[in-house]
């Protein structure tokens, strides 16, 4: 079995508190501890950095995948940026 196949599942088989741990050692070990999570009115985003507020950020923040729960936004930024690195 490949590593990316053997990384793929086990993020599969990680639970909410875990992915949050490992978005928050990614953050700290690459984005000088950014980490941003939001929760909209029907789905979840997050990113490894902090939106523009001054700037205008809704366009940032558009581009960001929608989730429909805290697990799925975690571990798509979790799996994007291992597929980045």
């Amino acid at each position: 079995m490949s590593k990316v196949l053997e990384k793929t599942e086990l993020l599969n088989q990680a639970d909410t508190p875990a992915l949050l741990k490992m978005a928050e050692r990614i953050a700290k070990a690459k984005f000088d501890g950014h980490l941003t999570i939001m929760r909209f009115t029907c789905h979840w985003k997050a990113m490894f950095y902090t939106p523009n507020l001054d700037g205008g950020c809704r366009g940032e923040v558009a581009q960001l995948k929608p989730a429909k729960t805290l697990r799925e936004a975690l571990l798509n930024l979790i799996s994007d940026f291992q597929t980045e690195n």
